[in-house]
């Protein structure tokens, strides 16, 4: 589904980037992975790449303006184009509003919102110029549903990311360029996983379909996405909760 492509994917290294990441192998796309982490990123270099396509890595804070800019110019020296790009990468807080500092605040929406406003807008024009693009933001059903634990950056850094993805869909629609998010609800990444029995579950009791989410259905969903099967879907927000958001 997506040989030829050339795609960048943020957060790439594990959890729901690297289930992306992996999809998108499977389906023949060349992929740049950039994360914080190199020694994450290289491992998961060394999977994907047993697949038989090209992978590459690139690590920074992607929280950081300059560092968008270093993505698309290795981007476009490794393989001339930019095609896919996913917003993945991504920090959660849960600090209650009375003892949130300024800091964390902003932390939080300088990586979740802030980068990805910074690489969107470093890779637009070369999307516009080729007349296809596609860009995935992964945001959350957060964005739309109040955690009784996340810290408010972590929400509206999520909710700010869906507005974006609205924004950006209606401004380059003319450029063939489709602009979605993603909002998945509890999917059994890190850390699901190092909850103890009995929450995890409590978790799964309060979804409808009674069990978590897996990273690979997440892949599943953004690999459609970022096919030529979407390209009549833009400015659209999915949710992949298990029922936990009925939007």
């Amino acid at each position: 589904m997506l040989k030829g492509r050339v795609a960048i994917v943020t957060g790439g290294s594990r959890g729901i980037g690297r289930a992306i990441a992996q999809k998108f192998a499977e389906n023949g796309a060349s992929l740049l992975l950039v994360a914080l982490h190199e020694d994450r990123l290289l491992q998961a270099k060394r999977e994907i790449s047993q697949l038989g396509v090209r992978v590459e890595i690139l690590y920074d804070d992607i929280a950081e303006p300059e560092f968008s800019q270093q993505i698309l110019s290795h981007a476009l020296d490794l393989f001339g184009t930019i095609d896919i790009l996913v917003n993945c990468a991504g920090i959660i807080t849960r600090t209650p509003v009375a003892e949130l500092t300024i800091e964390e605040w902003h932390r939080v929406l300088n990586v979740n919102l802030n980068g990805t406003f910074y690489l969107s807008q470093a890779v637009l024009p070369i999307m516009a110029e080729k007349h296809y693009g596609k860009i995935i933001n992964i945001t959350s059903q957060m964005a739309k549903l109040p955690h009784p634990s996340a810290s408010p950056s972590y929400e509206v850094s999520k909710a700010g990311m869906i507005a974006l993805t609205r924004h950006l869909s209606y401004h380059y629609a003319k450029h063939n360029i489709c602009v979605n998010a993603i909002a998945p609800g509890s999917i059994d990444t890190d850390l699901p996983k190092s909850m103890t029995p009995e929450a995890r579950q409590r978790l799964k009791d309060a979804i409808p379909l009674q069990r978590l989410g897996e990273p690979e259905e997440v892949g599943e969903l953004a690999l459609f996405l970022a096919s030529d099967n979407s390209n009549y879907i833009t400015g659209a927000t999915m949710t992949i909760t298990g029922g936990s958001l009925m939007d």
